[in-house]
C-alpha cells in the first residue's frame, strides 16, 4: 500500500506503478517505496526495466518505453532537487579560490580573470586580460561589471570596484571590493556528468544541413570531457570556433549517438594549444535523451567502473584536430598570443550579450 500511495503521489499511473513493483521486485530491492526517493534504489529499478535491449530500438508506444521516459524525467527532478542545485551564493565573500570571473568595463570591451584569494574584506583576482586597453585608462576608475558560472549551480552577476594593485611574485594583482548585491540567473537545466568519450565532430555549414544521420567519413577527432543531455563540453586541437554548427558522434552503451547542435563558448589555451569547446545540442529524439541520460546518471553504474573509457582510442590524446584516415594529421590553425598578456593561462571568448546571462552550455 506504501507503494502503491506514494507512486501515485509521485504522478504515476496504476500501470505504471504495477511495471515499477514488478521492476523492484526483479531487482532484489530491499525496501521497494525508496524508488520514490533514494536515486540508488530508482537507478536499479531503471537499469532493470531497460535491461539489455538498445534504447535506439524502443518503440514510443510501448508500456516499458513510456514509463523509461517517465522515470528518466522523476530521477532528474530527484537530482535536481539536491540542495546543492537550489541553494545559491548570497555574497562574493563565497566565492571560491581559482573561479574563474569574466568582466566587462563600460567602453572597453570583454576580460578574463581568476580570483586568487578571497579574505573577509576583499577579493584579490589576477588582472584581467583581453584587448588592449585605450590610453589612459584606470582600472581603479572604472565600475566593473562581473560574470561567472559556479560549477553545477548557476550565473552570478555583481558590480564592484578595485580597491588597489599591486604585485606578489611578479604578477600583477587587484584587490576588489565585496558585494552582497549578487544576482543569480540561468540555474542549470540539466544533470551534467564528468567524461572521457572518443568522438567525432563534423563541421557544418548551417543547422539546415543538421540531421542525426550515422556518418561514415572519419571526421574531426575530440575529447567529451562532460556531458548532459542538452550539451557537452570537447576538448580539442588549436583554436576552437565559435557559433559554429556541428553535428558529434560517439558511442554510448554500445549505441551510437549522433547529435547536432552549435558551439556556444570556446575557451582556448596557448599553451598547450588547445581549446575547450562548450557546445549545445539541438534537441535530441526521446531514445537518444533516454542514451544520454542512462550515462549522466549512470543507472548500470558502469562508468563509475570506468568501463566507458576508450583505453585504445587515439582520440584519448588531443594534440590536434585529426582524422582517422591514414593521410597525416590535419595541422591546427596555429593560435595568436594574446594581447594583453602572455601569461594568460585561458582566453574566453564571448560577446557582451551572452554575458547578460551567462551560462555553461
Amino acid at each position: 500500500m506504501e507503494f502503491y500511495s506514494k507512486g501515485m503521489d509521485a504522478g504515476f499511473s496504476l500501470q505504471e506503478i504495477n511495471l515499477l513493483w514488478s521492476a523492484s521486485q526483479r531487482a532484489d530491492l530491499m525496501n521497494p517505496p525508496a524508488i520514490y526517493g533514494s536515486v540508488e534504489e530508482l537507478d536499479k529499478a531503471i537499469n532493470q526495466i531497460a535491461g539489455e535491449r538498445k534504447f535506439s530500438e524502443r518503440k514510443g508506444v510501448e508500456p516499458e518505453t513510456v514509463i523509461l521516459k517517465k522515470l528518466f524525467d522523476y530521477r532528474k527532478k530527484v537530482e535536481m532537487g539536491k540542495p546543492k542545485y537550489r541553494s545559491g551564493l548570497k555574497s562574493t565573500r563565497n566565492i571560491a579560490i581559482g573561479q574563474r570571473l569574466t568582466i566587462r568595463a563600460d567602453g572597453v570591451g570583454v576580460y578574463s580573470s581568476k580570483v586568487v584569494e578571497n579574505e573577509q574584506g576583499y577579493l584579490t583576482m589576477t588582472i584581467p586580460v583581453g584587448d588592449p586597453l585605450p590610453g589612459g585608462f584606470s582600472w581603479r576608475q572604472v565600475k566593473l561589471n562581473i560574470y561567472f558560472w559556479r560549477k553545477e549551480d548557476a550565473g552570478y552577476f555583481f558590480q564592484t570596484r578595485v580597491i588597489d594593485k599591486f604585485y606578489d611574485r611578479h604578477n600583477l594583482l587587484f584587490r576588489i571590493y565585496h558585494s552582497d548585491n549578487i544576482l543569480r540567473s540561468q540555474k542549470r537545466r540539466s544533470v551534467r556528468a564528468p567524461a572521457r568519450i572518443s568522438a567525432r565532430l563534423y563541421p557544418l555549414k548551417s543547422l539546415e544541413d543538421a540531421n542525426q544521420w550515422m556518418e561514415s567519413s572519419p571526421g574531426l577527432s575530440c575529447l567529451i570531457v562532460d556531458l548532459s543531455e542538452d550539451g557537452a563540453a570537447l576538448k580539442i586541437g588549436g583554436r576552437g570556433k565559435k557559433n559554429l554548427p556541428f553535428k558529434l558522434q560517439f558511442k554510448i552503451r554500445d549505441e551510437i549517438v549522433v547529435l547536432p547542435g552549435v558551439v556556444k563558448r570556446v575557451q582556448y589555451k596557448p599553451k598547450p594549444d588547445e581549446s575547450t569547446l562548450h557546445v549545445e545540442f539541438l534537441p535530441p529524439e526521446e531514445n537518444t535523451r533516454m542514451i544520454l541520460l542512462s550515462y549522466v546518471f549512470d543507472i548500470d553504474r558502469s562508468r563509475a567502473k570506468g568501463e566507458n573509457v576508450a583505453e585504445n582510442d587515439t582520440l584519448n590524446v588531443i594534440s590536434g584536430i585529426s582524422s582517422e584516415s591514414d593521410a597525416a594529421p590535419e595541422k591546427p590553425q596555429k593560435s595568436q598570443k594574446p594581447q594583453n598578456s602572455e601569461k594568460s593561462e585561458e582566453i574566453e571568448e564571448e560577446t557582451v550579450e551572452e554575458l547578460e546571462s551567462v551560462e555553461e552550455d
